[in-house]
């Protein structure tokens, strides 16, 4: 255990002060807001030996005492993956997540290593605002799909990119190929929530969530499908998938929404080749955009196209 000293600032005197749990989750690499919480049910923050309770109120000059607990055994142990950094300082990092790796375990807590096992081997310093098993992760993309994401190290950095994502501010563009002949630009508004019957599926719903996309054709091949721009103004689970099959333009190599995709286009035998060895939908995030919350400056980045699209878009 060790033992932390604030001194209670920035608040003017003779005021009726302000609530202690709120000042100290207000200030600098505070954990998150559960970790703190549980800090006064366990008596840990004192003011003169006193334990507070978090609707006490702190003033300018007060001495707190929290004894923050030695650090637990991490949940997750470090496992190297061989990643690609676009960007890394000490708030946050940008990296291509691989198809075919999950950005962390799932309930079952599996054995194979996700993103979140990377990470933790990458940097010691992530945010927790997400719970133990996914540090420092911010937004996510489907195991399947590759493409830019952005990781936060601390829990201030990983709020206010949160906020960002929620008022739709960063650029977040993808490519896709998909079955039929598609229009210059379709926009689906269509709520998303779970499937009725098959539950492991997303599926458009009445009772779904507000779901928003904007498509654009880049190109059509003769051969029966075409290379589109798809971008996100929500974030719903399988959003660019769902709403591609709901309009009847599933994402070529997509086993869950679209198995039947492929069935009848004419690829050439090395487009063949490379979607039989392609894990996964046709799909990445190719385009990720932000505002750093502490510098203020705009960051853009893009993936440069990987190998199989180049392939099938070769015609």
């Amino acid at each position: 255990m060790r033992l932390l000293h604030i001194i209670v600032s920035q608040l003017e005197k003779n005021t009726k002060g302000k609530r202690a749990d709120q000042w100290i989750s207000a200030q600098k690499d505070m954990p998150s807001r559960s970790q703190i919480k549980s800090w006064f049910a366990e008596n840990r923050v004192k003011r003169k030996e006193k334990a507070l309770k978090p609707s006490d109120l702190v003033f300018e000059g007060d001495e707190l005492v929290i004894e923050i607990p030695d650090p637990e055994k991490p949940a997750l142990e470090a496992r190297p993956l061989d990643l690609k950094f676009f960007f890394e300082d000490e708030d946050l990092l940008v990296l291509y997540k691989p198809r075919g790796i999950s950005m962390h375990p799932g309930a079952s807590r599996s054995h194979v290593t996700t993103l979140a096992h990377a990470l933790i081997a990458h940097s010691e310093k992530l945010s927790d605002q997400s719970g133990e098993f996914r540090p420092g992760i911010v937004h996510r993309l489907d195991k399947d799909t590759e493409g830019l994401v952005v990781v936060a190290k601390n829990n201030e950095v990983h709020e206010e990119l949160s906020s960002q994502f929620s008022n739709r501010s960063i650029i977040r563009s993808y490519w896709a190929l998909c079955r039929g002949r598609f229009p210059d630009r379709l926009e689906v508004d269509a709520p998303i929530g779970r499937h009725p019957v098959q539950r492991k599926k997303m599926a458009v719903t009445e009772k779904g969530r507000n779901a928003i996309s904007v498509f654009e054709c880049i190109k059509r091949f003769s051969a029966g499908y075409s290379w589109i721009k798809c971008s996100l103004r929500t974030g719903r689970t399988h959003q660019i998938r769902v709403h591609l099959a709901h309009k009847k333009f599933p994402i070529l190599n997509d086993s869950v929404y679209g198995p039947n995709a492929t069935k009848a286009i004419e690829f050439s035998a090395a487009q063949r080749e490379t979607l039989a060895q392609l894990q996964g939908q046709a799909l990445m995030a190719y385009e990720l955009g932000f505002q750093h919350p502490r510098t203020k400056e705009n960051l853009h980045f893009q993936a440069e196209m990987p190998d199989w699209l180049k392939c099938l878009t070769s015609s």
